[in-house]
């Protein structure tokens, strides 16, 4: 491993030395908070003292149910929320910086033995999921409107669950930390967030390409969240996601909200039921590859 690489950016340079999630390296230029200086310098905004990372992006408009909640700009747009000109492994760095260790995608396995052909008729699932662990993250996002108030949201206000017609709920986001592959056969390892660009899931994935996922019931479903549109700034609006090691108050404060709201039987909000956007005008909804 490189030690002797001064004020490092935790990117590739430091990322391709290794083939598990990268450590800080101990030497003359690495100490944390010549770290945090060289990572302001690309717009990540590492706070130690509170342990969040900050990043700026704009808000999306997907055309395609929600399956990423943050892409780079080269992800896939037509099913993320928010988009960063920020690079994977650069906000991997701040990540690694406030202590994040790599976590354990979800599996899946086929049930021993298999339910019958009736039982699965009537919903029994023939899989075994085990959900994704590791050490918990939580994201809220900051605008300013066109009329000059800010807002401030836990990330789950932008995202609506069909199932419920309510916003998402009981979603705990799990850190995972990326993956070192080659891209093509007999190439050296990369950091393949870098190049895929898809960077925070909103259902799983098998492989654990991207830096954090989804913990959540309905996590399979890759058609079931939609982007809120009664709640959402427009599209293009320059926004700050932080990316938080501790629980907020705020996400805090609306949990126990919403817990109110369901205990209490009362209805999240006004009006008819939610229903999935429409395909974008000209015919059929993009392909959706995997």
């Amino acid at each position: 491993m490189i030690r002797s690489l001064p004020l490092l950016l935790l990117s590739s340079a430091l990322l391709a030395q290794q083939t598990t999630a990268p450590r800080p390296a101990e030497g003359p230029g690495t100490r944390p908070q010549d770290l945090v200086a060289q990572l302001a310098k690309s717009k990540v905004q590492v706070d130690l003292e509170r342990a969040t990372v900050s990043i700026p992006v704009r808000m999306n408009a997907p055309q395609n149910p929600i399956e990423f909640v943050l892409i780079h700009r080269m992800g896939k747009r037509h099913e993320a929320v928010l988009v960063t000109d920020v690079k994977a492994s650069l906000i991997q760095g701040g990540l690694l910086l406030l202590g994040f260790r790599e976590g354990r995608n979800a599996t899946y396995k086929e049930k021993d033995p298999p339910p019958s052909r009736e039982e699965i008729e009537k919903g029994a699932d023939p899989l075994v999921v085990e959900p994704p662990k590791g050490m918990p993250v939580w994201f809220t996002v900051k605008y300013t409107d066109d009329a000059g108030k800010a807002h401030e949201l836990a990330v789950e206000d932008l995202i609506v669950d069909l199932t419920t017609q309510r916003p998402l709920e009981d979603a705990q986001w799990i850190y995972l930390g990326g993956r070192m592959a080659p891209l093509y056969r007999n190439e050296p390892p990369v950091f393949v967030a870098d190049y895929e660009g898809n960077l925070v899931s909103s259902i799983y994935f098998g492989s654990a390409n991207h830096l954090v996922t989804i913990a959540h019931e309905r996590a399979r479903e890759d058609e079931n969240f939609w982007i809120d549109e009664k709640v959402c700034p427009p599209p293009g609006t320059e926004m700050t996601l932080t990316i938080h090691a501790r629980e907020p108050a705020l996400v805090r404060e609306r949990n126990a909200r919403l817990a109110k709201e369901r205990a209490a039987g009362a209805a999240s909000r006004p009006g008819a039921p939610i229903q999935a956007p429409p395909p974008p005008s000209g015919g059929e909804p993009p392909r959706r590859d995997k």
